[in-house]
């Protein structure tokens, strides 16, 4: 799996970074960024999940959503978007599910094995969709 973090703290990076290694996901690469700007470049690879800060330099709260989204959308991807953010405002969370997020955890209290879900359910959309390709 292919991870993509998207956070303007290097100590928030590091403690995703330490929560996914203890996930233990078997050829897991994970990529970092701090800013938005360096996210949306990276995402000319191919990436499996993006794990979203709300929070950055140029951006907050749901416009970051909504700049990744139809960045996603305009280079044809589909590439599952987990937010984990200190915003603990459940009304953005609502709206960005409603945007089509496939998670919205809080840092504070988000676990390893919180994460563990939102990839893996990530992993399973991605499986579907690349199912679905191949059989259509």
């Amino acid at each position: 799996m292919k991870i993509l973090v998207i956070d303007d703290s290097k100590e928030d990076r590091d403690l995703i970074i330490n929560y996914i290694k203890k996930i233990n996901m078997e050829n897991t690469i994970i990529d970092e960024c701090n800013c938005l700007n360096d996210g949306l470049t990276k995402l000319s690879s191919n990436y499996d999940a993006i794990i979203l800060d709300l929070a950055l330099p140029e951006t907050d709260g749901i416009e970051t959503i909504e700049i990744i989204l139809e960045h996603l959308e305009k280079h044809n991807k589909n590439t599952p978007v987990i937010v984990l953010t200190g915003l603990e405002d459940y009304s953005i969370g609502r709206k960005a599910w409603m945007l089509g997020i496939k998670e919205y955890l809080i840092k504070d209290e988000v676990q390893s094995k919180d994460l563990s879900r939102a990839l893996t359910f990530a992993a399973r959309d991605l499986d579907k969709s690349s199912k679905k390709s191949i059989t259509v």
